[in-house]
Order: structure tokens, then C-alpha cells, then sequence
């Protein structure tokens, strides 16, 4: 992998489209986040009451910042023209060639397997173009749909992190997934 990522954009189909963020964004991922608040807020520890539109550019300058570095890269999820929620890679281990997804959805495109299917796009250019050996998954274990993905793609569940993560107001335990290079078929559908 070179320092530095590429900025991507993948067409899924018509309908659904991976696009890294830009300056100009922000409204619909503010909007997105305040119109989902309580449905985000229990598993992401970044949904607090104080978000703001400063903070929701801080996190498009972050990501931009990533990129260029090489330490993760991140996606909106746009469903049929509208932004719907965010996957990226939100951890790169280089020498290990290893990283990590993560995702949210909005309330209102649950149930479609967009997610899914954005998973499936990003993992096969992870193991494709940026050759990596392993991507994890993590995610609170009473996460039902969260923990639905991994499931679905074939990860395998590697072990369960007992009250590990704090989201607001209490621990939570934390099921890992991981999921290797020769375990996934290169004549994955897109």
C-alpha cells in the first residue's frame, strides 16, 4: 500500500453509490444524524447531544486528513440520490495488512441490504487493490442488525469483548469478526 489512499467512488448499481465526502456535505450528514439521533445514539459514542454542524466538518476534514495519511478511508452511502449513512474503513494496521469496517445507517433505509452490500464492495477492494490479509468487524453484541452483516458475509465470530466499550451511559460488550483473504470468494457478486 502507498502512504496515502485514492479517493474512490464505487457505483453499485443504480440505485446505491460509495462516495468519499467532501466540503459540501455536511448538511446532509448533519441532517441525517439529527433526524436519527436515537436510533444512532445508542451504539455510536460520537452521537451526543452537543453535535453540531462544526463537528459533523471536522469529521469530513478528519476523514480527508486519513485518507491522504493512509489510515482510513470513509464513505457516504447514498440510496437512490439521498445520503443515508457512512462505512470506512476506520482502522488500518499496515505492517499486519489488516483493518477494520465500520457503518450506520439511517432509519429509514434499514432493511435493504445496503449495508451489506457496501460491506461486500469494500472488502473486495481490500483484499483486491489495497491486498490486505484480514478486515474485522466489531460491534456492541445486543447490536442485532450491526452483528447481521458480518454474519451474512461470512466473517467468522473471533471472540467477544466483555463490557469493553462505553456508549453514554453504561459498558457494552463487544463481538469481533473477522474475516481473512483466503476465506473470501474472488467471484464475490458486487
Amino acid at each position: 500500500m502507498d502512504a496515502g489512499l485514492k479517493a474512490k467512488h464505487f457505483e453499485l448499481d443504480k440505485d446505491l453509490v460509495l462516495r468519499n465526502l467532501v466540503i459540501g456535505d455536511e448538511p446532509d450528514l448533519y441532517a441525517a444524524v439529527i433526524a436519527n439521533f436515537d436510533h444512532l445514539r445508542t451504539f455510536l459514542h460520537w452521537v451526543v447531544p452537543t453535535f453540531s454542524r462544526t463537528d459533523t466538518r471536522d469529521f469530513i476534514l478528519r476523514s480527508k486528513r486519513s485518507l491522504a495519511e493512509g489510515t482510513g478511508q470513509n464513505w457516504g452511502v447514498f440510496a437512490d440520490g439521498k445520503f443515508a449513512g457512512m462505512i470506512g474503513f476506520v482502522r488500518f494496521d499496515r505492517p499486519s495488512r489488516n483493518a477494520e469496517i465500520g457503518y450506520w445507517i439511517s432509519k429509514e433505509h434499514e432493511g435493504r441490504g445496503l449495508i451489506t452490500r457496501s460491506c461486500r464492495r469494500l472488502i473486495d477492494y481490500a483484499f483486491g487493490e489495497l491486498e490486505l490479509n484480514r478486515i474485522e468487524i466489531h460491534c456492541a453484541a445486543e447490536n442485532v442488525r450491526s452483528r447481521a452483516v458480518p454474519e451474512r458475509l461470512g466473517f467468522t465470530l473471533e471472540g467477544m469483548l466483555r463490557r469493553s466499550q462505553w456508549r453514554h451511559d453504561r459498558f457494552y460488550d463487544m463481538a469481533i469478526y473477522g474475516l481473512l483473504a483466503g476465506e473470501w470468494p474472488s467471484s464475490s457478486k458486487l
